[in-house]
């Protein structure tokens, strides 16, 4: 039996905020300090945003969802009722309750089993194997995978750097069971957690331990704090050891290996990522200077992307790493088919 990716959809808010917008806004950038370079220098240089996209008030991780679902729906030729699970990761909800997957469905006016995942910058990869194992153990034909976020909402509107990193965005697939084994579509998957490292990216105020009050609010403390150089060296290593093992357990070299779809962390620390395994840049497939990171919805908008530019030829493999808040980890490997999956010419 085959799993293969039969639609593909994709959406980004239309406001497109750049580095000199934000640095004439009131952040605490201060170009003395960075050497007389601008923001758009400085932001270019450290990391590669050059801009982001942000959801207007009021629009929110539901609203993305359902907009590149309805796209990868079309892109398949199926209706919102062929579905039979929709598997969403976000960790930016509209509300506390219900869930953002719950009133994702209710805008399809789909019945399908909804699962939300509270899963950040690897939630596409958790969401494909939870789509995945439910296709090989269950009556299910077809999933929907899901990632949004406005990540945005969880910058301090003070703080210039978190700013030039985060943008808002969602990104679906349709993961359809295939007859069969021709050896197209889903291959092999590694995921995990560092969960002793989760500091790294922590949002103190607003849950159990700091419920939101007015002094969390007026302390920024329902914003993120970001370890970066701690970060860079942990992703850069996760990147590289699950690549490499999901590639070894698909029984593929990296040389077999014609696309990288990462989740788009920062452009420097995928290059040094390139780097390490001796990589052609040109096999990444880069979003991130007009996007920033998405966390979950980075991988399927570069997959959109890519197929849009014509980059994947039928029987080319894939490989979707991803490293993110938690700490966690993971890759998927593919195999890319056309025509609905049966991979025919």
């Amino acid at each position: 039996m085959n799993k293969v990716i039969t639609g593909i959809g994709a959406y980004l808010p239309e406001r497109i905020v750049t580095n000199d917008e934000l640095e004439a806004m009131e952040l605490d950038y201060d170009r003395a300090r960075a050497g007389g370079a601008s923001l758009d220098e400085w932001s270019r240089t450290h990391h590669g945003a050059i801009a982001r996209h942000w959801a207007r008030p009021g629009e929110c991780s539901s609203d993305l969802g359902t907009v590149a679902a309805r796209r990868a729906l079309h892109d398949g030729g199926l209706d919102p009722q062929d579905l039979d699970v929709i598997v969403m990761a976000t960790i930016t909800n509209d509300y506390r309750l219900p869930q953002a997957a719950l009133m994702m469905q209710a805008n399809l006016g789909s019945k399908a089993k909804v699962i939300q995942l509270d899963s950040a910058c690897t939630g596409f990869v958790d969401c494909l194997l939870v789509a995945s194992s439910l296709l090989d153990t269950q009556d299910y034909e077809t999933a929907l995978v899901v990632g949004a976020d406005t990540l945005t909402r969880l910058c301090d509107p003070e703080k210039f750097m978190p700013l030039t990193i985060f943008g808002d965005g969602a990104g679906a697939v349709l993961l359809q069971r295939r007859n069969g084994n021709s050896g197209y579509g889903v291959r092999s998957f590694i995921t995990g957690s560092d969960g002793d490292l989760g500091h790294y990216v922590w949002i103190p105020g607003g849950g159990g331990k700091t419920p939101l009050c007015q002094a969390v609010l007026d302390q920024g403390l329902a914003y993120w704090r970001l370890k970066f150089p701690e970060i860079q060296r942990w992703a850069v290593d996760r990147f590289a050891y699950c690549m490499l093992e999901a590639v070894a357990r698909a029984g593929l070299s990296l040389d077999e290996i014609a696309w990288v779809i990462p989740h788009q962390a920062s452009c420097t620390i995928l290059r040094e990522v390139a780097q390490r395994l001796e990589l052609p840049w040109e096999k990444f497939v880069i979003t991130y200077p007009r996007t920033g990171n998405i966390s979950a919805a980075s991988i399927p908008v570069a997959l959109d992307q890519a197929r849009q530019e014509g980059k994947f030829q039928n029987g080319d493999w894939l490989v979707m790493p991803a490293v993110g808040a938690g700490m966690a980890w993971g890759a998927v490997t593919y195999r890319w088919c056309d025509n609905g999956g049966d991979g025919t010419p």
